[in-house]
């Protein structure tokens, strides 16, 4: 199967002095759902940021899709659907057009019919028109979800996506995550939950003090 993320030597040393990532090499498959596991603290976030384009690495090498996530960061960045751990969301613009906003930024052309299957997916579909300040903690989460798939990425992010999410919520997610792998779609996201890990993912990587330690 085709490799579409190789990470190879990543290092990432922030200016306090922690080294985050030690040399990390790992090769993510199309159309896989790798689960990222280990305790608080141990890169896994810094990672994800990393790999998005978020964080700039110290040494090593990151290519998504044959794109180095540096010099071609607008073709990795294009292809990349990241789901953060914050509820970074505003406060008065509509669930709808907090989706379709972020589908634009993304250079991509409307298309209702798309945004509106994703918000029937999430079941936020009854929710559209609603102002995302009235949302619950759950329904924003799912929200994220939606602007992180608005654009059609090829490779989804997620970091901690169950966070929040009532044993409903949950299943709804772990049920498009399956569905998203089914058609073609990457996955990868970090998590404590051992029960989605089992019940979805085709491989796990375990990282501990910036290092793979099992993969």
């Amino acid at each position: 199967m085709k490799t579409i993320i190789e990470i190879s030597q990543l290092s990432k040393v922030y200016d306090t002095g922690h080294q985050a990532l030690k040399e990390i090499g790992l090769d993510i498959v199309q159309g896989e759902i790798l689960a990222l596991l280990g305790p608080n603290g141990a890169g896994k976030t810094t990672l994800i940021s990393t790999i998005c384009g978020l964080v700039s690495p110290s040494s090593g090498s990151v290519t998504v899709d044959g794109h180095d996530i540096i010099s071609g960061y607008r073709e990795t960045r294009s292809l990349i659907g990241l789901v953060p751990q914050e509820l970074t969301l505003g406060a008065f613009d509509t669930v709808w057009n907090t989706v379709q906003f972020s589908r634009g930024l993304f250079g991509k052309k409307p298309n209702p019919a798309y945004i509106e299957q994703l918000l029937k997916d999430l079941s936020l579909f009854d929710k559209k028109d609603t102002e995302l300040r009235a949302l619950s903690g759950g329904m924003k989460r799912r929200v994220l979800i939606a602007k992180a798939l608005s654009h059609e990425p090829r490779i989804l992010f997620l970091d901690e996506p169950m966070s929040g999410l009532d044993p409903i919520g949950r299943k709804m997610v772990k049920d498009l995550l399956v569905d998203l792998r089914d058609q073609g779609t990457t996955i990868f996201f970090n998590t404590h939950i051992l029960a989605d890990v089992e019940s979805i993912c085709d491989r796990i990587s375990i990282i501990n003090y910036g290092h793979i330690i099992v993969e």
